[in-house]
């Protein structure tokens, strides 16, 4: 069973080929694991919610800024994330300029590209 993002708007779900990858909250870290919870503010889940329960659940790659990973382990852009990263990309849906320029079929790097210039 293919395991989903925690993010409450995100439909993004773990299949193997994917572009996109999953990270689980920082469980073993209290305080970082807590600026994910608040910065996804998931109703479901909030900074006081017990490890047992979030323990395994995931944030996919989307929601990270390109920065926030650390492109020099295992020759991947993606692959892992810099101790410091914390979710901070949130789409709420396509820009009307994507849909007009038919870029939405554009891979989630480009349109993650497009997200951080407009929140910049």
């Amino acid at each position: 069973v293919p395991s989903g993002c925690l993010v409450s708007s995100c439909t993004e779900k773990s299949r193997l080929g994917q572009s996109v990858s999953f990270h689980g909250l920082p469980v073993k870290d209290a305080q970082r694991c807590k600026l994910w919870l608040r910065a996804i503010n998931n109703p479901r889940v909030g900074e006081d919610t017990g490890v047992e329960i979030i323990k395994g659940k995931t944030i996919c790659s989307l929601h990270f800024k390109l920065e926030d990973f650390d492109g020099r382990l295992f020759g991947k852009i993606r692959s892992a994330l810099k101790p410091t990263a914390v979710p901070s990309v949130f789409a709420v849906g396509p820009f009307p300029d994507d849909e007009q320029a038919g870029a939405s079929n554009a891979p989630p790097a480009a349109k993650r590209s497009r997200l951080q210039v407009r929140l910049s």
